[in-house]
């Protein structure tokens, strides 16, 4: 068996068993000299789904930018002022932009004010809301590495203008298209069917992203599997040749670490990108020095290790190492003492095991409400089942049903690592079986 089939079989099969919600996908492309391997798990993946491959999206603007450069449409020290209209901030380069040195916040100033569905978080976040946020943003000082979708919501932009095409249209031609990516695009655009994404509780909304450059393409795992071949091996045409410099290093950050345009690259040469949204979670790995690549795809949000369980599979280590591990007894005995203190009344002792930055959301009075509201027409209760398990990123969720005489309640608390609790909510009730 070559590593490629080695791989992609164990990389789309050890995250089994670990996600809350039923339906989830994963898939794992491997290329290597003997070809391209693709699995999925379960098996029956569509060969036209598409995931949400969140920033790796980033990777494809950044290739798109240097295509440009070379064309002459725009250079990569242009100033934002060039191409919007950017007030104090004009001195801003492209070349920033793509390295996440512009000293721009995370998210636009006046992102949350025009946030109208949390479920959905740029849906509502256009052009002229863009440019808006790009004059009211106060730069961080001294232009610091700060990783940034604003920026890229606004280089795609810059290549709208660059190009007088719309993004979808412009990837879709200059990219999508030239690497036989048929099932791929942005938006409606493109073929392939949407896969559902899964949160923790089942499945949740997809991202509708109208400044799509950060993170708006959707791809099959085939057409990334595309995407990573030519990466990994650039033809020799302007495409090809963009992908390379998008590949280059601009500056040292840490850890034998460097910036590229978008990429992340290591000092051994392995270049990566990771991705995800509210409902998917995507990792791109290139290993020129080795001649392999790596694409996992997880049609579940949350920040899944999909990365490392690549790298260890790039580097010839065992991937199952990233799979998450049961947390201990003690968790399920925290939450259950949880769950026993509501039932005896004590809000304000659980109160205090929220972490601090939380607790300002609901007073003891408001928990005690809260609970009374759930709970207070099913009898005393006389049963608490837990189940906890590790979220990645974000320490351990426990799922409880607590069974009362004339009923049963469902509900999740988040805890973070240090055991402190960071969300307590209740399911709603299943309807009656017929």
């Amino acid at each position: 068996m070559t590593w490629s089939e080695d791989s992609a079989r164990t990389l789309s099969e050890i995250f089994d068993g670990t996600f809350a919600a039923p339906g989830v996908v994963t898939a794992a492309a491997c290329v290597d000299e003997a070809g391209t391997v693709i699995r999925a798990s379960p098996g029956n993946l569509p060969a036209d789904g598409r995931f949400e491959i969140g920033s790796v999206t980033k990777t494809m603007t950044a290739t798109l930018l240097a295509l440009l450069a070379a064309e002459g449409a725009l250079g990569l020290d242009d100033q934002v002022s060039r191409w919007l209209p950017a007030g104090q901030n004009g001195a801003i380069t492209l070349r920033e932009l793509a390295t996440h040195t512009s000293g721009l916040p995370r998210l636009a100033p006046n992102h949350a004010q025009n946030r109208a569905d949390p479920a959905n978080p740029y849906a509502q976040f256009g052009p002229g809301q863009a440019e808006e946020g790009l004059r009211q943003a106060v730069l961080a000082p001294g232009h610091p590495h700060l990783y940034s979708n604003f920026g890229y919501q606004l280089l795609g932009l810059v290549l709208e203008r660059a190009s007088e095409l719309p993004y979808q249209e412009l990837i879709s031609q200059r990219l999508l298209e030239p690497l036989a990516m048929t099932c791929s695009g942005t938006g409606a655009s493109g073929g392939g069917t949407p896969l559902p994404g899964h949160g923790s509780d089942g499945e949740v909304p997809h991202w509708d992203q109208p400044l799509a450059g950060a993170g708006g393409v959707e791809a099959t795992i085939g057409d990334l599997a595309r995407y990573a071949r030519a990466c990994l091996h650039p033809a020799q045409d302007p495409l090809g040749a963009a992908i390379v410099t998008a590949q280059e290093s601009q500056g040292p950050l840490r850890n034998a670490t460097h910036q590229a345009l978008a990429w992340l690259t290591r000092d051994d040469g392995i270049r990566f990108h990771t991705g995800g949204t509210g409902g998917f979670t995507s990792a791109v790995l290139i290993d020129p020095a080795r001649a392999r690549a790596v694409v996992m795809l997880a049609s579940s949000g949350g920040g899944w290790p999909l990365a490392e369980a690549a790298f260890l599979a790039l580097t010839g280590r065992d991937p199952r190492a990233a799979r998450p591990q049961p947390p201990g007894p003690e968790w399920d005995d925290r939450a259950r003492e949880v769950v026993q203190l509501l039932i005896d009344g004590q809000a304000a002792d659980v109160h205090a095991r929220i972490a601090a930055g939380f607790q300002s959301l609901a007073s003891p009075e408001q928990l005690d409400q809260g609970w009374r509201e759930e709970t207070g027409d099913l009898g005393p209760a006389t049963e608490i089942q837990v189940t906890c398990r590790r979220w990645p990123a974000a320490g351990i969720l426990a799922d409880v049903t607590i069974t009362f005489s004339r009923g049963t309640r469902a509900g999740k608390i988040d805890f973070d690592p240090a055991g402190q609790i960071v969300g307590l909510r209740f399911l709603p009730p299943r309807p009656a079986q017929a």
